[in-house]
């Protein structure tokens, strides 16, 4: 259900009347970010969490470094007038790699960021051969480059760019059956075990939505890799600086930045125990 702005008011009335608990804010193009949210809405129920999925600059992985850093401090700037966060966490691999220098030049705040979980895949891989699928941007950006040199030296890395199955994902997944989500994963899956990798690493935040796909396929004798813990991990350490009002009561609102059709959202937000709340009005 659509309630617009009325509910953005809502919404930012609950925040401010709520200084006692944390105030995070998520950004990411779509549904990526949603099972890091989760997770960290799971370790600690008893807080405010805002999750803005910007359908409106869909896809980030297929744009340049240079429109990708505008759309993400123009979302962070709504976020930011709209609800005053405490804390932000870019829950997009894209826009972390690209924007996140950026937006911690412009705005006074902390932010967390998601990036390939290329240190833990070095860490576990047996053969040396690591299996990366990411979207466009990232698989060839100078931040991987440097993720790979600095923790997979001695690793080679076979990359795969799926930004068709990030547009899957967003567009398709809830209405998709079994067979389709595994024809999704299986030409990623197909190029990995033809490389004879050990250890897959999830480089996109949309692919947690197929992670037991991508297991089925790929088999037990290859990890599957991701980063949700260890950002949700991160995310909590910084929100221990908020004290802790020791109840179960919070604020799990997910909105868009544009109108979406379908149920797809809603049945999203049922999935994660959050509330649909409609399209968060930005400039």
């Amino acid at each position: 259900m659509m309630h617009g702005t009325n509910s953005t008011s809502s919404s930012a009335d609950r925040l401010r009347g709520s200084l006692s608990r944390p105030r995070l804010a998520v950004l990411d193009s779509g549904v990526g970010g949603l099972p890091y949210l989760h997770w960290i809405f799971r370790a600690r129920p008893a807080g405010a969490y805002i999750y803005l999925a910007d359908t409106a600059g869909f896809p980030y992985g297929s744009k340049g470094e240079d429109e990708i850093i505008e759309i993400v401090t123009r979302m962070i700037g709504c976020l930011n007038e709209s609800f005053d966060p405490d804390i932000f966490l870019i829950a997009c691999n894209t826009a972390s790699v690209v924007a996140l220098g950026a937006l911690r030049e412009r705005f006074s705040k902390p932010f967390v960021g998601v990036v390939p979980a290329v240190k833990p895949a070095a860490q576990q891989s047996r053969l040396r051969r690591i299996g990366l699928i990411a979207t466009s941007e990232t698989v060839i950006s100078s931040y991987t480059e440097n993720l790979i040199s600095t923790f997979a030296a001695d690793c080679r890395v076979l990359r795969f760019a799926g930004q068709d199955l990030v547009d899957f994902v967003e567009n398709d997944l809830t209405r998709a059956d079994e067979k389709a989500r595994l024809e999704a994963v299986r030409p990623a899956c197909d190029f990995f075990r033809e490389e004879r990798v050990d250890t897959v690493v999830l480089g996109c935040t949309h692919y947690l939505h197929l992670q037991k796909e991508f297991q089925t396929l790929l088999g037990p004798d290859i990890r599957v890799v991701d980063s949700v813990e260890g950002v949700g991990r991160q995310v909590l350490r910084r929100l221990e600086d908020f004290p802790d009002p020791g109840q179960r009561g919070s604020v799990f609102d997910i909105y868009t930045s544009s109108p979406v059709p379908g149920p797809a959202y809603d049945d999203f937000a049922a999935l994660y125990g959050a509330s649909y709340r409609g399209v968060l009005e930005c400039p």
